[in-house]
């Protein structure tokens, strides 16, 4: 994890064109969590609380709750181990 934002999302050093190598823009999942649901293109709606990954403005992988801070809710800071293996649902 290289950094914790201002909302809580934890975010990595992981660029979205790296995902989309090993992945070929196929479903993934990322630890420390599985975040499930079902894809609806490249948008979907998430449940308020809900954990789910997505990239954000850096166009790197980010793990963030909707509504809430994942960092608290994970126990996790910068520094923490990620790693991409399939399935992950983006949101």
């Amino acid at each position: 994890m290289l950094r914790v934002d201002r909302f809580g999302n934890l975010v990595t050093n992981i660029p979205r064109a790296m995902v989309e190598r090993l992945t070929g823009r196929g479903p993934i999942r990322s630890s420390p969590d599985d975040f499930g649901g079902q894809p609806r293109g490249n948008l979907r709606r998430v449940a308020a609380g809900a954990l789910c990954a997505l990239f954000g403005s850096s166009d790197h992988l980010e793990i963030a709750e909707n509504g809430g801070h994942a960092a608290t809710r994970l126990g996790l800071a910068a520094g923490a181990a990620v790693e991409v293996v399939r399935p992950l649902t983006l949101c």
